[in-house]
């Protein structure tokens, strides 16, 4: 089955991040496959490289997305009004794009799960 991930809340205030975390190691662990994780609204944050990774969900994401083979995709409206910017602040091992790879992973995916 392939489950799609949305990421919408800010890693130091909702946890978010970290529980999409434990929830893709768990579904690849049972056999499932992500195709992606967009984050939207404050779950961009976590793609900000100047930003703190206090919980370590930034590069624990980056690594099982390599692992794995999915993309971390960072809606670029959402990004822009939270200063995360391609070639300014984006953390290495995400991909700015537009809402359109949302309706994509709708389509695409099995499930859409949001944190």
């Amino acid at each position: 089955m392939r489950i799609d991930l949305l990421v919408q809340g800010a890693p130091l205030t909702t946890g978010a991040p970290e529980r999409a975390l434990k929830f893709a190691r768990a579904a690849i662990e049972a056999g499932h496959r992500i195709g992606r994780i967009f984050f939207y609204n404050d779950g961009v944050t976590v793609a900000n490289r100047f930003a703190a990774d206090e919980t370590g969900a930034r590069a624990d994401l980056v690594q099982l997305s390599a692992q794995a083979e999915f993309e971390l995709a960072v809606c670029v409206t959402a990004a822009g009004r939270r200063g995360v910017r391609a070639n300014e602040s984006l953390a290495e091992g995400f991909t700015i794009v537009g809402l359109g790879q949302l309706v994509e992973a709708i389509e695409d995916s099995d499930r859409l799960v949001s944190f």
